[in-house]
């Protein structure tokens, strides 16, 4: 063979070696690229001339060198850096993102994204357009808008204390019930039969009736007992003395099934009902009547409703406890606004453990000014049986409107990116709309993609056709706006190479020169 081939395989040794340099030189170059996947270079060698069989049978061979077996890159997820950019988006997986070229697809794993003076969705550094899962440009409505909804709907939750313990309310009723033998009391029931009677009444005795009407009035009566009075004559007393017949400053006095004496105002609205029951100082009958003592229960909230052009309208919601576990509430809202003609809800009702249990119609009806139509709104005030909605405890009262489904006019605001490549448009008014989906591609070898420069990839025969998912699903991985990947290259594995590079490049070329020394001392055997 001669030192020819010494001299062929040092030369193939130094530009298999300049290819390696070059490799190693781009993947350092691009160490700050983002989306870069770095690449590597193996070596296999040349064909090899046997040149005879040795005593064993085995060949005996001379290599012809080095030659470049394969350049790969290195597809392993890089770092996500912080850029907040709406419009910058990365991939934890293995997708890319689609840009139509025009007539053909592009892949990339860089979502430095813009907006172009069409408002559609561009990769930054090729102007191309940015793919959804339809297979369209995706524009961002940036001077759209959104027309106001009239509310619907009002779900209300949280709780009532189950204390009654205001001395002036609305709807007052004695904090004990009047019981016989701790069963309750009823109309009928004579009130020296009373468990709370000590000493009965004779004809004469009086009990002494005081308090204020719910219109602020002081009250100051007289129940006088006669043989075998009963129950329902000192609620007829009570009733004379709070002017039951008074629609507008008068109350009303009953007795419950649970034995309590219930006292409201014929005109609700007001906290300034109170009252209360004492014996006179000469009567020979005593009933402790500091174990009936009359308080109540009010809480004030507020809705805010919608109507059908969007206008916001606040309603005050007013919940009077009526008994135990038994409320009512009254919708009102200033008359500049307009009138509600369905304003009551009533027979709101909980159970012992203070979950919801049943109410009456919980549907408003708002007759709001300029527009002709009445505008029905249901109140959801919780599912029977649990905790989910309104709910009556011991504790604060906090119920509250927690969400409806109205809302005002709104413009457009931002935009916002799921991890499943949603792009949600943000309106002014809250509301969200979705604008388009990222079409994400996947390959079945990444390996076969060809660079194209500008951080995009084209397919080629060896990757096989692009399989088109949504983000989030399997190994498509979950995207993350305003941040970008960073190049994968490892530099400390990358100066190591370097190294090993430079040592192989003077190897070889020694090989050379060394194999020209001696054809130089060949050719001088003759002078």
């Amino acid at each position: 063979m001669g030192l020819g081939g010494a001299l062929y395989s040092g030369v193939s040794g130094i530009r298999a070696h300049q290819n390696m340099l070059d490799v190693i030189g781009n993947n350092l170059a691009n160490i700050n690229t983002y989306g870069y996947k770095s690449s590597r270079l193996l070596f296999s060698d040349l064909l090899s001339q046997t040149m005879s069989n040795g005593n064993n049978g085995n060949p005996m061979q001379v290599g012809k060198g080095v030659k470049i077996g394969n350049i790969s890159s290195n597809f392993s997820q890089g770092t996500l850096e912080t850029t907040n950019n709406a419009f910058d988006f990365a991939i934890q997986g293995e997708g890319f993102f689609v840009v139509s070229g025009g007539d053909k697809d592009f892949f990339t794993r860089v979502g430095s994204f813009d907006t172009d003076s069409d408002n559609y969705l561009i990769d930054s550094n090729t102007g191309y357009k940015v793919i959804d899962t339809n297979g369209n440009d995706i524009a961002i409505p940036y001077n759209s808008t959104v027309s106001g909804k009239a509310t619907s709907k009002v779900s209300l939750t949280g709780n009532l204390d189950a204390s009654a313990a205001n001395k002036t309310a609305e709807v007052v009723m004695t904090t004990g019930a009047l019981t016989v033998s701790s069963v309750a009391a009823t109309t009928t029931t004579t009130l020296n039969s009373l468990d709370s009677n000590t000493t009965d009444y004779v004809a004469g005795d009086t009990i002494l009736i005081t308090g204020t009407k719910p219109d602020g009035t002081s009250v100051s009566a007289t129940y006088t007992y006669a043989a075998s009075g009963t129950v329902q004559n000192l609620i007829d007393a009570i009733n004379t003395a709070f002017s039951s017949t008074d629609t507008t400053n008068g109350a009303t006095a009953s007795i419950d099934s649970s034995g309590k004496i219930v006292v409201k105002s014929n005109k609700g609205g007001k906290d300034n009902l109170s009252i209360t029951l004492t014996d006179g100082g000469s009567t020979t009958g005593k009933t402790t009547w500091t174990n009936h003592n009359f308080t109540g229960a009010t809480y004030t909230t507020s809705v805010d409703v919608y109507d059908s052009q969007g206008t916001k309208h606040t309603v005050t919601m007013r919940f009077t406890k009526q008994g135990d576990n038994k409320w009512e509430t009254n919708a009102s809202m200033d008359s500049s606004n307009g009138t509600i003609s369905t304003s009551k809800i009533s027979n709101i009702t909980f159970n012992s453990d203070g979950t919801f249990s049943t109410s009456g119609s919980t549907t408003l009806a708002f007759k709001f000014n300029g527009i002709s139509s009445t505008q029905s709104v249901i109140l959801n005030l919780g599912t029977s049986g649990k905790s989910d909605g309104l709910t009556q405890n011991g504790g604060d009262s906090t119920a509250a409107a927690t969400g409806q489904d109205g809302y005002e006019y709104g413009t457009f605001d931002s935009i916002s990116v799921d991890s499943d490549g949603a792009i949600e448009a943000l309106y002014t008014n809250g509301i969200t709309q979705t604008v388009a989906t990222l079409k994400i591609a996947l390959f079945s070898n990444l390996s076969g993609l060809s660079k194209q420069g500008d951080n995009l990839y084209a397919q080629t025969s060896a990757s096989g056709e692009p399989i088109y998912v949504t983000a989030g699903s399997g190994r498509a991985g979950a995207v993350s706006s305003g941040y970008l990947e960073g190049s994968n290259v490892d530099m400390a594995t990358e100066l190591t190479s370097l190294i090993t590079a430079q040592r192989g490049f003077q190897l070889n070329t020694k090989v050379i020169t060394t194999a020209d020394e001696i054809l130089a001392d060949i050719v001088n055997l003759k002078r």
